[in-house]
């Protein structure tokens, strides 16, 4: 969570902390692209930049207001971190590893954007394929409104009752009689960017038809109350399928790469005993096919 203080705080909490003294008081003004100094650390343009991300200020006015914004934040950041390693917080046993752990995802994603950056850019040919072998999610897109109950997973015996039912109200009710908490809401479910199965499911199911899903430690129960056909088309339908195809060949890409680094260390990775994974079952034989008829 970033500190946004404002000026006037971060001017307190620069008394308050003893050894911190005025920001930049005393020593040669910055230049360059330099934008302040903090007991000497400096605030560069580019951090400048990236605290303020992508926003695009109307006018310049705006920009200098935002860009001031911007830079006591960072001011105040970096204050209260010196204060911090001051008093040796950041050689605590729980900072160290939050620190790794920060560490080693940010490298995993610079070695997944380096990978996604070697990916080549689908044709418009393919594109346009992908509009076309997938309807549902275009030329017949639909949109729903759905009610819905989630509830904590239930025994199969129990999922069994619901099969006659017609009503989430009548699933409600044997909900409370087995004193399950529930609750009760509406979403929208857009095959679109729904997943293929589900979509598949939804297409074929009459109308007022119940219907279940578990996602996670959950159980979905659903009821379509109004369903419109949405159709997306054009240019902009190829734009969506060029930038999926895009991902699912990035994600592709990444899941190959790490099975290659898997692979490769394989013999490398030692484990304690108690934590060692089980052994992988073999897969299992295929029969041989049957010998032509002569």
């Amino acid at each position: 969570m970033k500190l946004y203080w404002t000026h006037g705080a971060a001017v307190l909490a620069c008394i308050a902390l003893s050894s911190c003294g005025l920001v930049g008081g005393g020593a040669k003004a910055p230049k360059g692209q330099v934008v302040a100094t903090v007991n000497g650390e400096e605030i560069t343009v580019t951090e400048l930049n990236r605290e303020i991300g992508g926003a695009a200020p109307a006018d310049a006015e705006q920009r200098k207001a935002m860009e001031q914004a911007a830079l006591q934040s960072i001011i105040s950041r970096k204050l209260v971190a010196q204060a911090a390693k001051e008093q040796k917080l950041d050689k605590t046993p729980a900072f160290a590893q939050q620190e790794l752990q920060t560490k080693e995802s940010m490298l995993v994603g610079a070695m997944q954007r380096k990978i996604a950056a070697a990916v080549p850019n689908p044709s418009r040919a393919e594109a346009e394929k992908f509009v076309a072998d997938h309807p549902h999610m275009f030329a017949e897109r639909r949109v729903m409104v759905v009610d819905q109950i989630v509830v904590a997973q239930f025994s199969p015996a129990l999922m069994k009752e619901f099969e006659p039912l017609t009503t989430l109200e009548q699933v409600e009710g044997v909900l409370g009689r087995e004193n399950l908490d529930f609750q009760r809401t509406t979403t929208v479910l857009d095959t679109l960017n729904a997943p293929e199965g589900l979509t598949d499911t939804l297409m074929k199911l009459p109308p007022g038809e119940i219907f279940i899903f578990p996602r996670g430690n959950a159980v979905f129960v659903n009821q379509i109350r109004e369903s419109r056909t949405l159709p997306f088309t054009g240019e902009r339908a190829v734009n969506y399928a060029t930038a999926g195809i895009k991902q699912m060949r990035t994600q592709e890409a990444v899941a190959r790469q790490l099975e290659t680094i898997r692979k490769a260390a394989d013999e490398k990775i030692t484990y304690n005993e108690k934590y060692k994974p089980a052994p992988a079952k073999p897969a299992a034989k295929t029969p041989a096919a049957p010998a032509p008829n002569a």
